[in-house]
């Protein structure tokens, strides 16, 4: 008869639960050990708690190598998606709005195909802030100053919002097909 986890846990911080629930699904898919090298679905057990594994290795949840928001994996996401979207804008017959949602798909979909663990989040993160960001400058490059400073005091919200939304999108619709195309590559052929 195994333990209750209910006597565990109530000590615990709730989140240790969720962190649980989450390493144990995310382990089936990978080869018998979970991010901190602990051995788990072989019938081994694992009583320490996650977070006694994460204290040891410096990761938390979230921080500079976190395991939902890593700020590293945020600022290279952010590098990354800034500069595809410039290049991607600067080309003369594409560029522009459609050219700016395209280097954000490209550049999410590279640094999905090409990063070893899930960024959503700073995926995400990034092409919101490069869609709003992309809103408001052509916005203000259109036309006299005074006038698109003056068209953005009154619709300022709505095209932050409606470019940060769009570039939030594509940037997780490109990291997903970038992590597919790498699961493909990486995984395994049966004969």
């Amino acid at each position: 008869m195994q333990p209750s986890k209910e006597s565990e846990s109530s000590d615990e911080d709730p989140m240790d639960d969720l962190d649980d629930l989450l390493d144990d699904d995310l382990a089936e898919g990978n080869s018998g050990t979970s991010s901190g090298g602990v051995a788990v679905g072989d019938g081994a057990t694992d009583s320490a708690p996650a977070t006694a594994g994460d204290a040891a290795s410096g990761e938390g949840r979230i921080g500079v190598s976190g395991r939902w928001f890593s700020a590293k994996g945020f600022v290279l996401a952010l590098a990354v998606v800034a500069v595809a979207t410039f290049l991607v804008g600067a080309i003369p017959l594409v560029g522009g709005a459609i050219g700016s949602v395209g280097g954000v798909f490209l550049a999410a979909f590279v640094f999905g195909a090409i990063s070893s663990s899930r960024r959503y989040v700073e995926t995400g993160l990034a092409g919101a802030l490069a869609g709003a960001g992309t809103a408001v400058t052509s916005v203000l490059g259109v036309g006299f100053l005074p006038i698109g400073i003056d068209y953005l005091g009154q619709w300022g919200p709505s095209l932050l919002a409606i470019g940060g939304g769009l570039g939030f999108a594509v940037a997780l619709l490109g990291h997903y097909l970038g992590r597919d195309l790498r699961a493909g590559l990486t995984a395994d052929l049966d004969e």
